[in-house]
């Protein structure tokens, strides 16, 4: 029988912490369907939707009974309806630095994907100091009974994908 809280999960963590990479393997152990942030927030000409419209696409994946949403953003998941409807949420917070190196890394890799001192920034300093409010949403999930599993290393990430793949 499918456990309750591995029906709608919320894979979060900063740019370059393994957010895409781990979502498609718990999917694909889990045979669940996979939503991704940046589908959401950027058209196909890539240009940024607005607030509205990216809320309305979430309220219609947090509607199903079975998702992996992978995203970061943390100040919509009250209106979206990810803290109301997801049973576990995997935070990756994982060292800023090896996030850096593996989005610098990523840039070079995607020819065109630009890597400039905006995104340095926000890997360096505008993620990590959101902490407190990403902690408090965490939290808030905690209280409302959802399961919230933080990774901090790699070895963690690993060993957590592989629990996953064994039930």
């Amino acid at each position: 029988m499918e456990r309750e809280h591995y029906r709608r999960i919320w894979v979060c963590g900063g740019s370059g912490s393994g957010k895409t990479t781990l979502a498609r393997q718990l999917g694909e152990a889990l045979g669940l369907p996979v939503y991704h942030r940046d589908a959401i927030t950027w058209d196909e000409n890539d240009n940024m939707r607005g607030e509205e419209e990216q809320v309305a696409m979430l309220r219609d994946i947090t509607r199903q009974e079975r998702w992996i949403f992978e995203g970061a953003r943390f100040t919509s998941a009250g209106a979206d309806g990810r803290l109301a409807r997801c049973g576990l949420i995997v935070c990756l917070n994982l060292n800023r630095f090896l996030c850096l190196y593996r989005v610098i890394r990523r840039a070079r890799q995607a020819k065109g994907q630009p890597f400039g001192r905006e995104l340095l920034h926000y890997c360096l300093i505008g993620y990590p100091k959101k902490r407190p409010q990403r902690e408090a949403i965490l939290e808030q999930a905690r209280s409302r009974g959802i399961r919230v599993v933080t990774l901090r290393r790699k070895k963690d990430v690993k060993r957590f994908r592989e629990s996953i793949a064994k039930e």
